[in-house]
């Protein structure tokens, strides 16, 4: 039978603890339950401790020295921080000390049992490395030792099939070339521990465990292929970040870029503006010509927009035939000015089978100390504006104030 992982919970609240203690061995899991830091440190002690919960206000210790002391007497047990007073510094300092990640409470238990679960995989990935530690040949992963000035001594076959001019080329090598500088600390300081870096051979990204072997006096790097893990993480950004039609920044992305932006502005006073604009009778196109050319019509457009607007600007889709202009370092006349050119790269261009297409442009600047959904709201209602007015046109909006609207002379329909 499998052996069950062992987790210690470390709480001076008697029912916070006893709860956990009871909801993990639900959860197949063997539990060590103490009140504070030095009982903590003692049962580390006895060893076979897979992951810790450690909360940070302890009332002989800090969570953090508990988890330093754990960690020098087992270096492979993995921490997780719990907390209610949380800080940002804190965060940095507990992940940078080594804990496996940092949770506030109230925390959800769901996303604490993903944490466990999580630290627990980790922990055993680490038993297993350390396990086949001295079988490095017959590891099935690409398997190389430096020796103590830092050159390459040793390459199992799989890594001199995958790896052969590493041996001639040591630490300029691409797949040690960022890590070389933490090598050399690490061949200096003998730190015992493990390091995670990652590093990109041509088309394929991989991952470096990359640790000191006291016994034998040298580095010892492990190297697992995580290119496909790369490529579906890009993937899942892009299918959560893009329009999947058009490949332009989606609603939500967009919504967080310019809630940065803002920020931003309000910190530093740049100025901003944002456009919006709408195809003009798309209904009837799509009615007319099918949803295929509304399609095409909806990436031509794009196409058009992106090659005359710069690099920093973002354009995004907002919905259906609506879409957005982000335009950092610009006032509301600058702003004019790139929709007006817009509108006019547009009606000026010949499409297939509508042959002709026009864009309505409501703009606006932010204006400290205003937020972004008072923002949204302006350049709608500047939208809304060019609507009224007849289509194919730009309408200006600023201070919220339709009296304040500023119009630019447009193409007549």
């Amino acid at each position: 039978m499998k052996a069950k992982k062992r987790i210690l919970v470390v709480d001076d609240d008697q029912y916070l603890r006893k709860t956990l203690a009871d909801i993990l061995k639900i959860k197949g899991y063997e539990t060590a339950i103490v009140g504070t830091g030095a009982e903590a440190i003692a049962a580390a002690d006895q060893g076979d401790i897979s992951l810790a919960l450690i909360d940070l206000m302890l009332p002989d210790l800090s969570g953090l020295e508990v988890m330093a002391r754990i960690k020098a007497v087992s270096p492979l047990t993995e921490a997780i921080i719990l907390t209610g007073h949380a800080s940002l510094d804190t965060a940095i300092e507990a992940t940078g000390q080594g804990a496996f990640s940092y949770l506030v409470k109230p925390y959800q238990m769901d996303e604490l049992l993903r944490n466990i679960r999580h630290g627990v995989e980790r922990h055993q990935a680490q038993e297993e490395i350390l396990r086949l530690a001295s079988f490095p040949r017959l590891h099935p992963s690409p398997v190389f030792e430096l020796d103590s000035v830092g050159e390459v001594s040793y390459l199992n076959p799989a890594a001199e099939r995958l790896f052969p001019w590493l041996s001639a080329q040591g630490l300029s090598h691409p797949l040690l070339r960022d890590a070389a500088e933490w090598i050399d600390v690490l061949r200096q300081t003998k730190k015992q521990g493990e390091t995670v870096q990652q590093a990109a051979v041509g088309e394929a990204t991989y991952e470096l465990h990359i640790s000191y072997v006291q016994d034998v006096n040298l580095i010892r790097i492990y190297v697992k292929d995580i290119t496909q893990r790369k490529q579906d993480e890009k993937e899942i950004y892009l299918l959560a970040t893009t329009d999947g039609l058009t490949g332009i920044t989606n609603r939500r992305e967009f919504t967080a870029i310019l809630g940065r932006e803002t920020e931003r502005v309000k910190r530093y006073g740049a100025p901003f503006a944002v456009a919006m604009y709408d195809l003009d009778h798309f209904k009837l196109v799509n009615d007319t010509f099918g949803h295929d050319t509304g399609d095409y019509l909806l990436q031509a457009i794009t196409s058009l927009v992106q090659e005359n607007i710069r690099a920093t600007d973002v354009v995004a889709r907002w919905g259906g035939e609506e879409f957005m202009v982000l335009m950092p370092q610009t006032d509301l006349e600058a702003a004019g000015k790139v929709a007006e050119k817009l509108r006019l790269a547009i009606a000026g261009h010949a499409f297939d089978k509508v042959n002709e297409m026009t864009v309505s442009f409501g703009v606006t600047a932010f204006e400290p100390p205003e937020d972004q959904h008072s923002l949204l709201k302006r350049v709608d209602d500047a939208l809304y504006l060019a609507k009224k007015q007849g289509r194919n046109r730009v309408e200006l909006l600023s201070g919220g104030s339709p009296a304040n609207t500023q119009r630019i002379p447009s193409l007549s329909r």
